[in-house]
This record gives structure tokens, C-alpha cells and sequence, in this order.
């Protein structure tokens, strides 16, 4: 599976059966994903007359995390439901994330495909940067898993599945995904999944590259993240095999002490097994869990095949799973469109709290420059927006940054010449010393 040009041509035809107008990805004769440029999107810098805060009404909180949290919000104009990610821009200057969260956007602007969250509006103000998204109903993974103990083996291949298609698409695009975990992979209500949170992940300009980041989350984190020799795309298939194992036993493949302290030690038991455990199951999950990155399943440039190529996957149709053709053997109960059952009650019970601020345009872009972001698909909701005005708006948005830059160097020349007079000064100071 990889990436494909769309076909240049009128006649949707052309593109194949498979080619879906209300879709952000393109599923073609050969079964491959078509990755959406950012030239299928419109992008918008002129927040506070297209887009803000304003146009959403918060209506419950859903999570949150240590940057920020996640409301369900309703776009007044349209009425339909969205998940908004908020987050505070002095906090992520504090901890230093905000080229994850410039990379989490980018990520989420430019990639589309079945199983990947993608997003539909992206804008900030002085203080908070905003993340709007599709609105996953089902829940996280970890709820559904938390709360059945396990799932059947049926269950948790479906999701398997899924997920692996959802990491081949990434690494075909140079994507290292670095945070794989229940909480990360969401449901929606017709029971199908898709990966978010893409704060640490990471876009090489070789998938051959190594990283060397010490990141991610401790159960999951594979043995060369530890070892500080540099990893690749190999992480995530590591990610999944401890995925695997939780879903089908409720456990993690690693003791990991309170604390999530590990070390190179934590790697040295082997995996326990569950006698009753399908032998395809323990073979999987052993290759995808081999401590030696070379050793692993899907090391190489094969990728994902090698690892489609797995007993375990013998009788999946991948290509009726990539058109989501498979029924999920779990779908969500929900009684309207707000039912909010698969979700913590512990933040769905606060009351949303108001975001609202509001400022002038020339305080708006900060070190976030480019970060508003609306989707082709959904920008006819702003109103008479034209494409052709983008290039009028990026203008005037980098006539802010020059300003902005001439500002600094403005400071930085007014401080120059202050050490110049200093060093004059001093020069006199020392010239009178010696005539004396």
C-alpha cells in the first residue's frame, strides 16, 4: 500500500470506482491511499473575521491532558458537532512543545486516510491555540478496554487491523508516529477507529534516518529509545505488539514499576504467555516484540507487508477493510447524537469553563505563524470566502511577521550601540588614567 497522484480529469470516473467526492482520501483500483496536498485545502490567517472561538458553542468537556483539554463543541451556523482541542500557549512555552504542537497541525493538515484523524479547523488568539476535529462518539480504546478487562480475539484483530493500515500510511509518508497506545486510538459510532495526538511524531526526509529523542509513553516505549543508539519506524511495530498483547490479555507485555520508570533491565524478561492463546497470536506478538530492532517484524524497507504477510493476517481482504467494507464486531450503543456514555464522567460532569478572548489581529500570530488552517470541505461554512484571497491574506500576515522582525532588530541595534557607548566610555575613562 502507498500513496498515488490523483488523475488529472473531469470525469470522476477516472479515478476509479472506489473514488469518494465526500471523502479526504481516495481509495484506488490498486487498493492504495491517495494522501490530499495542501493545495486540496484552504487555509485562512484572518481569524477574527472568518473564523474564532465565537463560532462554536462549548456544550461538554470530554478530556484533559497536560497541555490542554479537548471540549465537544457545536459550529453555531451548521449545528454539527465537533471536538475541540484547546491549549494554552504559555504552558507550551513553559515546557517547551511548541514545535510539537506546530508539528501535530502540520501533520494533521496534510495527511487523510481512513484510520488517521484529520482536522477541520485549526486558529488561535493571543493566549490559546484551537484544534478542531471530528467528533469520535465511541470513545477511546482504553475506555472500552478498561472497562471489558480484554477483548475477544475477534475484537481485537478488527482493531489490529485498522491500526496497522492507519502506521503503513504514516511511515509511506515518512511519518514516525512515536506514541501508539489505547488512549491514543479512537472510535467512532459506527465502530471503526482512528489514531490521534500526533504531538510527538516525528516527518523524516529518509526513512532510513535515525532519531535519537528519548519520547513517548513507558509502557509502550521500545528497548532503543532507551538505549540512546538512535531508532526509526520500528518503534511503532513495537508499539503495536504491546497493543496486542493488553488487548488479549488486559495486561502489558513489561512489568513497568509505579512511576513509569524503565530501564534497559525492564526488557530482560521474556513475554508471559497465556496457555490458551492462539500459537498465530504468540508468534506475532514475540516478532513484533524481538528487543533487537533488526530482528523485528516490519524492519527493512518492506515495512508493514512484511508483517501483513503473518499467519495471523492469512484470511483479512485488506482492500475491504481499507474501504471500511468489514462490519466492526463492536458498534456503540448511543440514544442521539450527544450521548456521551464511552467518555469519563469525571469530565464530562465539570461545567465547560468559557475560552473566549479577544484581540487585535497584529497580536494574533505570535510564534505560531500559519498555524489557522480551515478545511476545503468545510470552508464554504465561513461564507463568500474566495481561494484567491489566500495569497492577499498570507501577505498581509507576513507583513506582521517583518513587522515584527524589525522590532526585534530594531531592539537588538539600540542595544548594540549602548555597548558601543559603554566601551567608548570606558576607552575615555582608561585614556584619562594614563594622561594622569
Amino acid at each position: 500500500m502507498g500513496c498515488c497522484e490523483k488523475k488529472k480529469s473531469n470525469d470522476d470516473n477516472l479515478l476509479g470506482d472506489n473514488y469518494d467526492k465526500t471523502q479526504n482520501y481516495s481509495i484506488t483500483e490498486d487498493s492504495t491511499i491517495k494522501v490530499k496536498s495542501q493545495e486540496d485545502y484552504t487555509k485562512m490567517e484572518n481569524v477574527e473575521k472568518k473564523l474564532s472561538y465565537d463560532d462554536f458553542e462549548p456544550l461538554k468537556l470530554l478530556g484533559t491532558g497536560s497541555f490542554g483539554r479537548v471540549l465537544l463543541v457545536r459550529k453555531k451556523n451548521n449545528n454539527k458537532l465537533y471536538a475541540m482541542k484547546i491549549l494554552l500557549k504559555s504552558y507550551l512555552k513553559k515546557k517547551h512543545q511548541e514545535e510539537h504542537t506546530k508539528t501535530e497541525r502540520n501533520l494533521m493538515v496534510s495527511i487523510n486516510c481512513p484510520f488517521v484523524m484529520n482536522i477541520k479547523y485549526a486558529f488561535q488568539d493571543e493566549i490559546q491555540l484551537y484544534l478542531v476535529t471530528e467528533f469520535m462518539q465511541g470513545g477511546d480504546i482504553f475506555f472500552h478496554l478498561h472497562e471489558k478487562g480484554k477483548f475477544k480475539r475477534e475484537r481485537a484483530k478488527f482493531y489490529i487491523i485498522e491500526i496497522l493500515i492507519a502506521i503503513e500510511f504514516l511511515h509511506k509518508n515518512n511519518m514516525v508516529y512515536r506514541d501508539l497506545k489505547p488512549e491514543n486510538i479512537l472510535m467512532d459510532k459506527e465502530g471503526h477507529i482512528k489514531i490521534t495526538d500526533f504531538g510527538l511524531s516525528k516527518i523524516l526526509d529518509d526513512m532510513n534516518d535515525k532519531v535519537f529523542t528519548l519520547c513517548g509513553t513507558p509502557q509502550y516505549i521500545a528497548p532503543e529509545v532507551i538505549y540512546k543508539k538512535g531508532y526509526d519506524k520500528g518503534i511503532d511495530w513495537w508499539s503495536l505488539g504491546c497493543i496486542l498483547y493488553e488487548f488479549l490479555t488486559g495486561s502489558l507485555p513489561f512489568y513497568i514499576p509505579r512511576g513509569g520508570k524503565i530501564s534497559t533491565k525492564t526488557f530482560e524478561t521474556p513475554v508471559k504467555f497465556p496457555k490458551n492463546m492462539h500459537k498465530d497470536d504468540i508468534d506475532l506478538i514475540s516478532k513484533l516484540l524481538a528487543v533487537n530492532p533488526k530482528q523485528r517484524l516490519g524492519y527493512g524497507p518492506n515495512d508493514a507487508e512484511d508483517i501483513k504477510a503473518h499467519p495471523y493476517f492469512k484470511d483479512v481482504d485488506w482492500n475491504k477493510y481499507l474501504k471500511k467494507e468489514i462490519t466492526p464486531p463492536f458498534i456503540p450503543k448511543l440514544k442521539n447524537d450527544q450521548d456521551l456514555r464511552y467518555f469519563d464522567k469525571a469530565f464530562t460532569d465539570e461545567a465547560v469553563n468559557s475560552t473566549k478572548t479577544v484581540v487585535p489581529r497584529s497580536r494574533v500570530q505570535s510564534d505560531y505563524y500559519g498555524f489557522t488552517y480551515i478545511a476545503n470541505s468545510v470552508q464554504k461554512e465561513l461564507g463568500n470566502f474566495e481561494p484567491g484571497n489566500d495569497k492577499e491574506i498570507d501577505e498581509d500576515e507576513k507583513e506582521d511577521q517583518e513587522d515584527k522582525d524589525d522590532k526585534k532588530d530594531n531592539k537588538a541595534n539600540k542595544e548594540e550601540e549602548k555597548e558601543k557607548e559603554k566601551e567608548k566610555e570606558k576607552e575615555e575613562e582608561e585614556l584619562i588614567i594614563e594622561q594622569k
